[in-house]
């Protein structure tokens, strides 16, 4: 089969992008053709932005674009070449028809994962929703993410109608499954996020090595808890740890930590591997630690979009790795991951999610003309084996 892929790609974000990478290849390990559509820019930055709703802020964008133009610029070129070598993206069809030409030529089309039904980050881009010309047993959504724990009115009568067109549906977190039961009367069945459904050998592949040594990863996101960057310092200090962080623009001024803002998805996945311990308050730093076995904790943010990481955690039975409060126990005072379980777990976890997708993409090649059942690829194998 011939499987197209519409998702959240191009984004300096090394979960978007980590993420759209995962789902073509393992699509290719089931035995399929995949590529992922270059049909929306959105998410993509350039590396100046301006704000001039008052005069300070005018002068808070005059110092980010300075700290952007002195630490973004490799940062945008390794995440750039990382999409266009290894994301196996289409030419672009950035225009509604081109974009329904492209999805023309595919037996099956994903939506999915990451974020790309939050009602913001989706921009009003209905084609995550798979809202173009096909039949909808052609339609999966593999781990979409709301990112809400609700939509508004208007965002149920838009979006929510789509989904029932989809036939092929799951979700990446408890709250996902809770929308389409209330609004569609619907069951999707959680699944992993496709950079778990690959094996910590396909991620060291492709990781570039970490140049620092014995140090603690501090990967932190917009709306972190007050007191994060204390409760690292702190954590790090009892470790005997350096603090090695990837942070906003702003957050390179900070002292205290080596910044390594500019690496790209390939040396981050370096970096996660090859930490003594690894704070973070980002999914995918979640899921990267987790993949690569290290000791980790993951501060929740000040937002909801925490049921990922709530449902994730609680799946491998890691929820204690979860810091709600920085006021709870050091890091010291915890007792380490011990791993073999968790492995279990994950193993079980991957199985399921890999059958979901079989499955789907069995049924859309089935009710397709002339088709035929596609081999599993040599890397993954089939659940039903």
């Amino acid at each position: 089969m011939n499987v197209g892929i519409i998702t959240y790609h191009r984004s300096q974000n090394y979960g978007a992008q980590l993420q759209a990478y995962a789902l073509r290849k393992v699509v290719e390990k089931l035995g399929h053709r995949a590529a992922v559509l270059d049909g929306n820019t959105i998410g993509e930055s350039g590396l100046f932005h301006w704000s001039c709703a008052s005069g300070r802020a005018l002068l808070g964008s005059l110092r980010n674009n300075i700290l952007s133009l002195c630490f973004n610029r490799t940062r945008h070129r390794r995440f750039r070449e990382f999409s266009q070598r290894l994301l196996g993206r289409t030419a672009p069809c950035m225009s509604r028809p081109a974009l329904q030409r492209e999805c023309a030529a595919y037996d099956a089309m994903i939506t999915g994962s990451d974020q790309v039904w939050h009602p913001q980050i989706c921009e009003g881009d209905t084609s995550f929703f798979l809202d173009i010309p096909i039949a909808s047993h052609r339609k999966i959504a593999y781990a979409p993410s709301f990112g809400v724990s609700e939509y508004t009115p208007e965002q149920v009568a838009r979006y929510m109608p789509l989904i029932a067109d989809i036939a092929h549906l799951s979700v990446r977190e408890e709250s996902g499954q809770q929308l389409i039961r209330k609004h569609l009367q619907r069951e999707a069945p959680l699944v992993l996020d496709p950079t778990m459904l690959l094996e910590r050998a396909d991620w060291e592949s492709v990781a570039q090595d970490s140049p620092y040594r014995h140090y603690l990863l501090y990967f932190s996101i917009l709306d972190s808890l007050p007191g994060s960057d204390a409760y690292v310092r702190r954590v790090a200090r009892e470790k005997g740890l350096r603090i090695v962080r990837i942070g906003s623009v702003r957050d390179v001024l900070k002292r205290g930590f080596i910044n390594a803002r500019h690496v790209g998805p390939q040396g981050f996945l370096g970096l996660v591997r090859d930490a003594d311990y690894v704070i973070t308050s980002s999914f995918h730093g979640c899921v990267f630690s987790i993949l690569f076995e290290k000791q980790f904790l993951c501060l929740l943010n000040r937002n909801d979009r925490n049921s990922r990481l709530e449902t994730l955690t609680a799946q491998l039975g890691l929820s204690g790795r979860l810091v709600r409060h920085v006021d709870t126990p050091h890091a010291s005072e915890q007792l380490p991951i011990t791993y073999e379980p968790v492995r279990q777990r994950l193993a079980q976890r991957r199985r399921e999610s890999l059958q979901f997708l079989t499955t789907a993409l069995c049924e859309a090649d089935s009710a397709h003309p002339g088709s035929s059942s596609a081999a599993p690829g040599d890397g993954i194998k089939s659940p039903a084996e």
